[in-house]
């Protein structure tokens, strides 16, 4: 279910160090070859997957993967108690083809460790390319009182395009764990 979106802390930002793991992550998609990569190449050029992480949302300036399956692993500045992630896809009005196919629709996200390789679940959504192209989902967090360092974000399915799938932004939100000491020093 998609909440409201209103200004939350963005665990997934570059500027405050949040990083892809990209070995991890799905392969960019790069079209170098036909007719068609000739129109695309007017409009878009392959962006690194860090992009996603970054707040200039324009037609063109997304992460595509190749097919209309793949994952992106975002590493965050520190430990959060996820209670929500945002998706952002341009609108139809302002895209050059006047189609947007290559929006996300299924996606499944999970929580992870950084010292363990053990997924968790947190949610599984529908992006709407007919609603708010900016997307927030609430995540399973009152049932998990966890803190994760990783956030995995799998699409399923896309909204058509055989091709590939962009990604223009993922925001990541929830409140950082406290360290120990921090806890500690308070008593």
């Amino acid at each position: 279910m998609a909440l409201e979106s209103c200004v939350k802390t963005d665990w997934a930002l570059k500027s405050s160090g949040a990083s892809i793991d990209t070995q991890r992550t799905s392969q960019t998609y790069d079209c170098k070859e036909g007719s068609l990569c000739r129109i695309l190449r007017l409009f878009w050029t392959a962006s690194p997957p860090d992009t996603i992480l970054q707040p200039h949302v324009y037609p063109g300036n997304c992460w595509a993967f190749k097919g209309h399956q793949g994952q992106v692993v975002i590493r965050l500045p520190a430990r959060v108690y996820l209670t929500a992630i945002t998706v952002q896809h341009i609108t139809k009005e302002v895209s050059p083809s006047g189609t947007i196919n290559s929006a996300p629709k299924d996606i499944a996200v999970f929580g992870l460790d950084a010292d363990r390789e053990e997924e968790t679940l947190l949610g599984m959504f529908s992006y709407n390319v007919e609603k708010d192209p900016m997307q927030t989902f609430a995540l399973k967090h009152m049932l998990l009182p966890r803190a994760f360092s990783v956030v995995k974000l799998i699409v399923k399915s896309n909204w058509g395009n055989p091709r590939y799938t962009c990604i223009y932004r993922v925001k990541v939100h929830g409140k950082m764990e406290k360290p120990e000491s921090f806890n500690q020093g308070l008593r």
